[in-house]
């Protein structure tokens, strides 16, 4: 999950250094320039997984305002005071995993969670809960609010639900990748089976892997994921360098130096879809590797 972490004043930015440093994050700094900040939060709304304000709720709603989607769409949203008292799940609490994520920072900032959606503040099953943690998207809306109210109810779901059926529509997993001159097959393997591990998926799950275009001539890459019999995509250091841009994207001086663009496996996934990290860009021994899956609508 790529996240962008949004602070108003001195003492929000300092809360930001902390739950960066905690669970990652990128900080803006915008200050209390609302109209400039508004700006802002539009460039970035849709390509973050999860925007964290840290300022007051209404300055937050006001922000994201015009540019929400709806519940299967939207980045996980977060609002928490610049004292750190209170950790509040504003958007996208189950799909974009809002929830989850207050839950991850209130437990190290020792802050309050506040969450307000009916079946976590019940304890009880979601399907759109369950689907998001499986990598499936479910819809149509309609049908994830009639089965979570009846459960709501305390009734009986089944796998056959009378006139309500909720799709669950497996999603593609993304990999970009980057890799160290002549690296071996076996660290190839090792790094992306140790990926996969992380998000707790299968390595089969992985539909597509991306890289640069310099790569084509690595052999043991090429090998390891054609034994795998999946496709790989090479983009150049220019479609590298536009996601960059679009996304913000980190990058490292060092891989810069050397090949023209900092950042190779996060701009690479982009480069083949719209996605949602399941693991950002991570380091393994000669082999950096991010995880993403596809946006389908």
């Amino acid at each position: 999950m790529r996240i962008a972490i949004l602070a108003v004043t001195e003492t929000g930015y300092k809360l930001a250094e902390k739950i960066s440093a905690g669970i990652g994050g990128k900080i803006f700094a915008k200050g209390r320039d609302f109209e400039r900040m508004k700006i802002f939060v539009e460039e970035i709304f849709t390509k973050f997984d999860a925007l964290i304000f840290i300022c007051a709720t209404g300055i937050a709603v006001r922000m994201i305002a015009p540019y929400i989607v709806g519940k299967l769409e939207d980045p996980a949203v977060i609002v928490i005071d610049e004292r750190g008292r209170n950790v509040i799940s504003l958007l996208s609490g189950h799909v974009g995993g809002a929830n989850d994520l207050t839950l991850k920072i209130s437990a190290q900032i020792n802050a309050n969670p506040v969450i307000t959606t009916a079946t976590d503040v019940e304890e009880k099953f979601a399907a759109d809960n369950f689907a998001a943690r499986l990598g499936l998207f479910p819809e149509p809306k309609d049908a994830i609010k009639a089965i979570n109210t009846a459960i709501l109810r305390g009734e009986e779901i089944f796998l056959t639900a009378g006139n309500v059926r909720l799709n669950l529509t497996s999603k593609n997993l993304i990999c970009g990748i980057g890799c160290r001159r002549g690296v071996s097959v076996e660290k190839i393997s090792r790094a992306i089976n140790d990926a996969c591990k992380l998000i707790n998926q299968p390595v089969e799950r992985i539909k597509i892997f991306a890289t640069i275009d310099i790569k084509r001539d690595e052999k043991e890459l090429i090998n390891f994921v054609s034994n795998l019999g999946r496709e790989i995509k090479f983009f150049t250091v220019d479609e590298l360098a536009e996601k960059i841009l679009e996304y913000k994207l980190d990058e490292s001086d060092f891989v810069k130096k050397n090949i023209g663009v900092g950042n190779v496996c996060e701009a690479a996934a982009l480069c083949v879809a719209p996605a949602k990290f399941a693991l950002p860009k991570t380091k393994f021994d000669e082999v950096t590797v991010a995880l993403a899956w596809e946006n389908i609508f």
